[in-house]
């Protein structure tokens, strides 16, 4: 009798456990519910984290986990939560809409593409998360909407952004069609549509969409920014300068248009003007390399050879694929004398594009200088079969 006894005492004590162990997981959820509302994102994180070592099957501190990792900037911990929630609960539209852009945002195209499809078939289901619908950098005019509330011209105008981002055109404009039909008051979607038009070399096309956002929303930046560069390609300089200037005050926070007034001023050989906007541009976006790879070629010509070489380290720490900085980097340390480590530079941009003929040339010029000839004159022969032309002294000097 006695032994009865103590087995069934046994078997009840991870009865009472987990008992105690789904009330606390539940009290921490609760507590990191709270301090989600509070936008206290890193106390959330850690209660909903301990929530989940308690019972790693409570779906909703996925959820709720995953908007904090959100807030925080964490999207790649932020994407993995969303997976395992919606394979737990795959009909949750708000969740399924936060993780397709999310997956937008992070350039994976075909998966978020798949999301965005799959919203335009599921039921709505409730929601309180707040989404913006407006341009990046562009808050003219912006459109404050949940996942709930969204319809579906915001699932075309993102799948039309996802076949523009993949050269798509003719869908994209097609997806933006879509979306136009639905709400044709909502000026970024002329906006996509333009530049997804402009993109298949529809200039006329590109110029009316353009033109039809700011009717709706006169201080529209990127609009503005989007018309500046097409009067530009037509030759229009100054039209162009003056529209970027106008897109540059209306929205001082959007980083394109002084980007391409920039360009511009480079171009004309402005070059303190250049400089003065693409410092401006790096100090708005420092973590796109193409902004430090332009402004340095900028302080190149000016002759300030250590901060362009500087300029050129930052962009290849960015974005070392980026065959055109591993060139200008490597140019740099020509200029100074240092022709083995530019002759590694122009290696590696030829080994990221094996028909860059300028990359080719100017190793060519290196291997010259360090009377390596016969490297020098195999260069120069690529660098030729690829349209450059050649220095036909130096040809004459390396190729005996």
């Amino acid at each position: 009798m006695f032994r009865a006894c103590f087995i069934i005492l046994i078997t009840a004590l991870p009865l009472s456990g987990i008992a105690q162990s789904a009330k606390t997981a539940l009290q921490y959820f609760e507590k990191g519910e709270l301090a989600l509302q509070n936008r206290d994102y890193n106390t959330a994180l850690a209660d909903f984290s301990e929530c989940l070592r308690l019972d790693n099957f409570y779906s909703q501190a996925y959820r709720l986990r995953a908007n904090a990792y959100e807030h925080l900037g964490e999207d790649e911990k932020a994407l993995s939560d969303y997976n395992i929630y919606l394979h737990l609960v795959p009909a949750d539209t708000e969740a399924l809409f936060s993780r397709a852009v999310l997956r937008f945002e992070a350039d994976l195209y075909d998966l978020a593409r798949k999301d965005f499809y799959d919203l335009l078939f599921l039921p709505k289901s409730e929601t309180n998360t707040v989404f913006f619908g407006q341009e990046k950098f562009n808050d003219s005019n912006a459109r404050i909407f949940t996942a709930h509330s969204a319809g579906k011209d915001h699932i075309f105008n993102y799948l039309g952004l996802i076949d523009t981002n993949l050269k798509s055109y003719t869908q994209a404009i097609v997806w933006f069609d879509s979306a136009i039909r639905i709400s044709n008051q909502n000026p970024a979607y002329w906006i996509n549509r333009g530049s997804a038009k402009l993109k298949s070399q529809d200039s006329p096309g590109a110029l009316n969409d353009f033109n039809a956002a700011l009717k709706l929303d006169p201080d529209n930046s990127l609009a503005i920014h989007n018309i500046a560069t097409i009067r530009s390609a037509e030759g229009e300089s100054s039209t162009s300068e003056k529209l970027l200037t106008q897109a540059i005050e209306k929205n001082n926070a959007l980083p394109y248009p002084r980007a391409e007034r920039a360009y511009q001023r480079l171009q004309r050989n402005d070059l303190a003007g250049a400089l003065e906007d693409y410092n401006e541009v790096v100090r708005m976006e420092p973590k796109d390399g193409e902004n430090y790879l332009n402004r340095g070629l900028v302080k190149e010509k000016l002759k300030d050879l250590k901060g362009a070489l500087a300029d050129y380290s930052k962009a290849i720490e960015l974005d070392d694929t980026n065959e055109k900085s591993w060139v200008s980097h490597g140019n740099v340390l020509s200029k100074l004398h240092r022709w083995n480590e530019a002759i590694e530079d122009y290696s590696i941009a030829i080994s990221l594009a094996s028909d860059y003929g300028l990359a080719y040339y100017n190793q060519a010029i290196a291997y010259q200088s360090t009377g390596k000839l016969d490297e020098a004159c195999n260069d120069l022969k690529k660098a030729e079969s690829l349209g450059v032309k050649a220095n036909a002294r130096m040809k004459e000097r390396v190729c005996r």
